[in-house]
């Protein structure tokens, strides 16, 4: 076994960033060989949901009443990293599924592929936040963020719960897959109306902020909202809440993983599994 000298780890970590790399190259191709629907379909729902609540805002209450935020850019900050987090949690459970033919290459593991697609999709949302941020600055004639590295960060870290929550959904999925389906139906329904996306924690009644509040989601949507704009009311939200959130759900999923990656290899590509365990 080679000696894990600084050198070697910094080759082993610049090999796995190429990897991962190349496996969001080859999504991104796969989306781009669909057509234009292959990738602008990812846009189509959170597009059709704050072009949908912007007209009413703007009928209820007219264009202006951006009191804080940007009414676009509010919504925005709400339903594109929402979208981004459950898609990377969802796809993650039928990730595997998608690319077990590669894993005929040792060097490729399950988890590559999951973060190859978490990083297309991290690339894709994130541009989407981008012509956001560009339009409401061209309207306005200035640029209408603050703290552009929190936004930077928060959104990342929205990215990195998606990818832990996907990771534990995942391994769980394999071995009683009612699991899989139970949170799939929680993230799209129950998480869509409890993240702060529709509303401000603001404007919700003491009694049931904590229950929102629960929501890490919640926590990284309006901190999103306070990086525009710092004197955007935000009662109980905290960052520290929000970052232990990321950092536990990133551990977790990576320890039931590690602890379970055989029972990938065997269920869907059964040969990768017997060739690896041949090298050991």
């Amino acid at each position: 076994m080679p000696r894990r000298t600084p050198r070697f780890v910094l080759a082993q970590l610049l090999l796995q960033v190429r990897v991962v790399s190349a496996v969001a190259r080859r999504e991104l191709q796969l989306r781009a060989a669909k057509g234009l629907f292959g990738l602008v379909g990812v846009f189509l729902e959170p597009l059709a949901l704050i072009a949908t609540f912007l007209a009413l805002r703007i009928f209820l209450r007219g264009a202006g009443d951006g009191t804080y935020i940007n009414i676009a850019l509010w919504l925005a900050m709400g339903f594109v990293p929402f979208f981004m987090f459950a898609d990377i949690a969802i796809k993650a459970i039928g990730g595997v599924e998608k690319n077990s033919e590669l894993y005929f290459y040792r060097r490729l593991r399950p988890l590559d592929s999951l973060m190859g697609n978490a990083l297309v999709l991290a690339q894709i949302f994130g541009f989407l936040l981008l012509l956001f941020v560009v339009g409401v600055s061209a309207w306005e004639w200035r640029f209408p963020i603050v703290d552009l590295g929190s936004v930077i960060f928060v959104f990342v870290g929205i990215a990195l719960v998606g990818f832990g929550v996907g990771l534990t959904t995942l391994v769980l999925g394999k071995r009683l897959p009612v699991v899989a389906w139970v949170i799939q139906l929680f993230l799209r329904r129950i998480l869509l109306w409890t993240s702060c996306i529709f509303f401000s924690i603001s404007i919700v009644p003491d009694v049931f902020r904590p229950w929102i509040l629960w929501n890490p989601i919640a926590h990284g949507v309006e901190l999103l909202r306070m990086a525009v704009n710092p004197a955007y009311p935000a009662p109980g939200v905290s960052a520290t809440y929000f970052w232990v959130w990321v950092i536990a759900s990133l551990g977790v999923g990576l320890f039931i993983y590690g602890n379970n990656e055989e029972l990938l290899f065997s269920v869907e590509n059964p040969e990768a599994a017997l060739a690896d365990g041949d090298d050991g």
